[in-house]
């Protein structure tokens, strides 16, 4: 996903391996030059400890990220 298809509000689906065990759906925030600030809005209840210490936001790189179609 390239960073100028992205916009405030739209939502996608990814996973990062350092931060989260399975896969989660979040909407972006803020976006950055090749990043974003995700809010988490789905998730696997195995990760809810993670998304907890993360005050439910993530920066994901836009190449981690997958639309919702």
């Amino acid at each position: 996903m390239e960073i100028t298809d992205i916009n405030i509000g739209d939502q996608f689906s990814c996973q990062v391996k350092e931060d989260m065990s399975y896969r989660f759906t979040g909407e972006v925030e803020k976006i950055y030059e090749h990043a974003v600030l995700l809010h988490i809005i789905e998730h696997d209840n195995r990760d809810k400890e993670n998304v907890y210490e993360l005050n439910q936001r993530i920066v994901v790189n836009c190449k981690q990220l997958s639309a919702i179609a």
